[in-house]
């Protein structure tokens, strides 16, 4: 018995919002002045790593008396500084631009701080300018480093709440592209200006601009016969053929997620390709960039991962990079959901897995919570990306069902669309919509470390014409909370046919008996694959006739057969011991990415087979 996980019974995002309606976090609250809106207005001359423009920064003030503030730059001089018009006085020290206001600003006044700056980018961050086959400019302000190409108040939780405009000029042969719409482009003198404006909210490290040489095509969504969103690519002109294969699906990817995640919440999107580039892809908002090389060797759910960001980071931004984890683990569930809805449910499965060991190999070799990273380890695979998706993984198995799961999904997104969100944010949403109290979760998983180590007990004893069926499920971990509460699905297996028993979890050990109309003949533990945890079963001797054996196991080209004579749980483990693969029937076949070693486990059976290139 499997349970499957199926999207396309969904038909499109869900009618009903629930809304739960955030509290005014304490740090945003206590800031002296919103921002409001960033008009950018830049001369890019391309060729160096020079730059020099000017930043409108419109701001209200959230106290009477506001005399001075701080904006953050850093690496560039500042030029010139007004505010409404009348030149004001400064300190620049460091990547702090304070302030002297020429007037006092009162709540709720309205101000604009217009900053001239130059200077150089300090490369690696912020702007950066590449001579390699083509003159590249580009920003890449995540985490901190938007103060490092532009005056802002760079905190992720202030977003401008009326978004960003870009003038952006360049030579005439080069192509700039940016946040939100296109709005034209005026040649003058062998110079070109072009105009983009996002209108909706954005967080400073979402704030993007490129110019290069590029070629670009456009795919359109057609949500209704009326109603169509652009995708527009920008790549190099020799890698036209790479770029229409690697951007194919984006259009498929669009669609699933408008319909698993509501409306596309912006005006437009759009990738950028740039070469060199710190990372693979960066979310920056309606213009994903990512890297020349997941287009040459196209990286699909790469792109997926990024695109699913306009829903989970940019429209829901997490409200300071203590929360990175609810950003990058909705991403790294949504690329996982996308290969599920191409490649089916056990591929799915299977990454999950793989996911799985690389949050162990991190948690070895650093064990901490997800929330609240060091600077060092922000962005940490096996954490933040892997283990948060696999939290969510786990939420939704809390869900009890797909379209509770999604209704959370929605009062989540509805709540906090366009706004910040925080761990206690989705902590109350959960609650809400489950109606209960799942602080235990967000305590056990997100703000304490390591996960669950089962030692499963289990044995049987006839009582007439049934069976008694007992385990005994004990916790042995050494570090984190002594007890995880998940409850745990254990799946009885008979002679012929299965029973599945969800068993609550309050204490180690938990102790658990149900009367069966069958003989129990083996276990299998969290066959669906839904919990963190590693886990080791004692049971019971089979008899004899029903023991698990290999009918077949061999290799065909880079492939395993497995061929059992009976269905069971099937394993497959990497050289190092690492889970690769898991499934329950009677016959598998599982293509790992690279030849090696591998070990197959099916009940007390275990073989070793060599998967050569």
């Amino acid at each position: 018995m499997a349970l499957l996980l199926i999207f396309t019974i969904l038909q499109g995002p869900i009618e009903t919002k629930k809304v739960l309606y955030p509290e005014v976090a304490f740090e945003e609250s206590t800031h002296s002045y919103d921002v409001l809106h960033y008009l950018i207005d830049l001369d890019v001359p391309m060729d160096s790593n020079y730059l020099s423009g000017a930043v409108t920064i419109a701001a209200r003030s959230n106290q009477n008396n506001l005399t001075e503030l701080d904006l953050h730059l850093l690496s560039f001089s500042v030029d010139s500084l007004k505010v409404d018009g009348v030149t004001a006085t400064y300190n620049h020290n460091g990547e702090t631009l304070h302030i002297f206001l020429p007037q006092p600003q009162n709540q709720n006044d309205s101000f604009d701080i217009m900053v001239g700056y130059s200077g150089m980018g300090s490369g690696g961050m912020g702007f950066l300018w590449y001579n390699s086959m083509h003159k590249t400019a580009y920003t890449l302000g995540c985490p901190f480093s938007t103060r490092r190409w532009m005056p802002c108040w760079d905190r992720l939780w202030d977003k401008a709440d009326y978004g960003v405009e870009f003038y952006i000029t360049v030579p005439d042969s080069y192509t700039a592209c940016a946040n939100g719409e296109y709005l034209g482009r005026q040649v003058q003198g062998g110079r070109a200006t072009y105009h983009w404006k996002e209108n909706y909210p954005i967080a400073p490290y979402l704030i993007h601009f490129a110019s290069s040489i590029y070629d670009t095509y456009s795919d359109w969504f057609h949500k209704t016969p009326t109603e169509s969103i652009e995708i527009k690519y920008y790549y190099w002109p020799e890698d036209s053929a790479y770029a229409s294969n690697a951007f194919s699906l984006c259009l498929d990817m669009i669609t699933f997620y408008d319909s698993l995640y509501g409306d596309y919440p912006f005006e437009r999107y759009g990738m950028d390709v740039v070469y060199p580039f710190y990372y693979g892809g960066m979310e920056h908002q309606t213009l994903a960039t990512i890297h020349r090389s997941w287009i040459i060797s196209p990286n699909y759910y790469g792109i997926a991962h990024e695109m699913s960001h306009m829903w989970w980071g940019d429209m829901v931004t997490c409200f300071g990079w203590v929360n990175v984890w609810l950003n990058e683990g909705f991403a790294t569930y949504s690329d996982a959901l996308y290969l599920e809805r191409r490649e089916g449910h056990q591929a799915f499965i299977n990454t999950m897995i793989l996911r799985r060991n690389a949050y162990f190999a991190a948690e070895a070799n650093h064990p901490r919570p997800l929330y609240d990273p060091t600077l060092n380890d922000l962005f940490c695979w096996g954490h933040d990306y892997c283990k948060a998706s696999w939290v969510l993984h786990m939420i939704r198995y809390l869900c009890g069902d797909d379209q509770t799961w999604l209704n959370l999904m929605a009062t989540y997104r509805d709540s906090f669309a366009y706004k910040n969100a925080s761990t206690d944010d989705i902590n109350r949403i959960m609650n809400q919509v489950l109606g209960g109290n799942y602080d235990w979760f967000f305590n056990e998983w997100v703000y304490d470390l390591w996960y669950p180590e089962y030692e499963i007990n289990w044995t049987k004893n006839p009582e007439g014409a049934n069976w008694r069926f007992i385990v005994d499920i004990a916790q042995n971990q050494t570090q984190g909370p002594p007890v995880f509460h998940m409850p745990v699905e254990i799946r009885v297996n008979y002679a012929s046919g299965d029973t599945l028993l969800k068993i609550p979890i309050t204490q180690s050990p938990e102790h658990f008996e149900v009367v069966l109309s069958q003989e129990p003949m083996s276990i299998d533990f969290d066959p669906n694959t839904w919990l963190i945890e590693k886990s080791t079963i004692i049971g019971v001797e089979e008899e004899v006739s029903n023991r698990i054996r290999f009918k077949g196991l061999r290799t065909i080209g880079r492939s395993i057969e497995v061929e059992l004579n009976r269905p069971a749980e099937i394993h497959i483990y990497d050289v190092a011991g690492r889970e690769v693969f898991r499934t329950f029937g009677q016959k598998a076949r599982f293509t790992p990415k690279s030849a090696g070693i591998f070990e197959v486990k099916a009940g007390a059976k275990s073989q070793r087979v060599v998967v050569v290139k």
